[in-house]
């Protein structure tokens, strides 16, 4: 995915009317290679700019994509949360049920 960064072309179009404006003054070929060097090495930094802004589109598509899936587990892990809850309280319910049957029980063999 590579964008176009707008000081490229800024740079650039600041060059060419460096240049301009030396050929239509008093240029010297000595002044012609300076603004060619400046140039040629602003283009390299935004080269540079632009691939490291490449690398950390990369970098942060790889930690949303890990975020993404952590929160998938996390879901997952919420559902088996909610699910064991629901389990322990039919346990509960069910021994609740149980205890009072066991009372009614005892209460019945006592008074015989």
């Amino acid at each position: 995915m590579t964008q176009a960064f707008p000081y490229k072309n800024f740079s650039l179009l600041g060059t060419t009317l460096v240049c301009a404006a030396l050929l239509g003054g008093c240029a010297t070929t000595d002044n012609l290679n300076r603004a060619q060097t400046t140039a040629d090495q602003a283009l390299q930094r935004a080269d540079q700019a632009s691939q490291k802004a490449d690398q950390a589109m990369a970098a942060a598509n790889a930690a949303k994509a890990a975020a993404d899936q952590a929160n998938q587990k996390a879901d997952q892990a919420n559902a088996t949360a909610g699910e064991a809850k629901s389990t322990a309280d039919a346990a509960k319910s069910e021994s609740t049920a149980t205890s009072e049957k066991l009372d009614r029980m005892f209460k019945k063999t006592m008074q015989k």
